[in-house]
């Protein structure tokens, strides 16, 4: 059993953006000292917690204080993006890393609906769906298109970068498995554990190859008080749309402008977090029960609070070089 981080570049209590930035880099390094197997970063835009709008700017400067870790895009929000112009970006990134990029790939807006628009401006009316955008992006790293022999993302295509595709849902984890790519399942956004077992299962089932990795929010902290209001802090609005796809907001108000701001019908609902907390050994016992079918590959560890100290101690706490023994003895390896 691997594990890795999922880092969303939140603005730390007590930091400035820069220094926020910083600590994005210094998390980087701890995750590699400590054996962690990749480190990814999301897309978000005009929110104002996150600050990591620019996953392929993030990645390629990660990827230059880093040197043995998997560093990659956790993910691309497709629908903003060309792409030929993501393939041709990861590409050479991963020349830079050599061979260390992985390119993970959401379908999620990653933000409000004002910069929804602002984003797909230049796009409107002419934006092809999910599916074909992410198959075009597969065969453009793949060189595998229609026009293979006088377009390519680079001059040297032998080695692309890992393909990951995100989801929370049936459908997406079966799209992954036709195309036999990774498939990552969001549990810190969809939290139904039935669901993860019966799409483990299916994905497994169904896919030739790739790795099934379980991203969720992870803690280490022994101190109830602290546990409690950590609960707290992450009571967040569900925004629930059509087709199935969520999104989080921090509070009411930004729930109301994302409806407001929106021409989509959105079901909006209060939820509280669904965060694995506790002693490292009471966090791998949970983990181990996840993984009771032994249907997963990784587990990615995303970090919801603002504390700097609390996301270093979780992943020191969790350290795969510190905890082999211990994953053994819980059943997850």
């Amino acid at each position: 059993m691997e594990f890795s981080v999922l880092n969303q570049s939140p603005i730390l209590k007590g930091h400035t953006v820069k220094e926020s930035l910083q600590n994005t880099i210094q998390l980087a390094v701890l995750a590699e000292n400590l054996g962690y197997k990749r480190f990814f970063v999301s897309e978000h835009h005009n929110l104002d917690t996150l600050i990591g709008t620019a996953p392929e700017v993030l990645v390629s400067h990660l990827a230059a204080h880093t040197h043995k870790i998997h560093i990659g895009a956790g993910g691309v929000m497709l629908s903003h993006h060309n792409p030929f112009h993501v393939a041709e970006q990861f590409q050479l990134i991963n020349h830079l890393a050599e061979g260390r990029v992985d390119l993970g790939i959401g379908k999620a807006p990653g933000g409000t609906p004002l910069a929804t628009r602002a984003l797909q401006h230049e796009l409107r009316g002419d934006v092809a769906p999910f599916n074909d955008r992410f198959v075009a992006l597969k065969k453009y790293l793949n060189n595998t298109h229609e026009e293979a022999a006088e377009l390519k993302v680079s001059p040297d295509i032998s080695n692309p970068p890992q393909l990951f595709l995100l989801g929370g849902s049936m459908d997406s984890a079966l799209f992954a498995a036709e195309q036999n790519v990774n498939y990552m399942f969001a549990h810190f956004i969809n939290n139904d554990v039935t669901l993860l077992n019966d799409v483990a299962l299916r994905y497994k089932e169904s896919a030739r190859r790739g790795k099934f990795i379980v991203a969720l929010s992870v803690l280490v902290i022994e101190d109830e008080r602290m546990r409690e209001a950590t609960l707290k802090e992450n009571e967040y609005y569900q925004l629930k749309f059509k087709d199935g796809r969520k999104l989080r907001v921090i509070n009411e108000a930004q729930a109301e402008n994302f409806v407001r701001n929106s021409d989509e019908e959105i079901e909006v609902s209060r939820k509280k977090p669904s965060i694995i907390m506790g002693s490292a050994d009471e966090v791998l016992e949970k983990l181990a029960e996840l993984n009771r079918n032994n249907d997963i590959d990784e587990f990615m560890f995303h970090l919801p609070t603002t504390d700097a100290e609390v996301r270093e101690h979780t992943l020191e706490a969790l350290a795969p070089v510190k905890t082999v023994h211990h994953t053994k003895k819980a059943g997850i390896v």
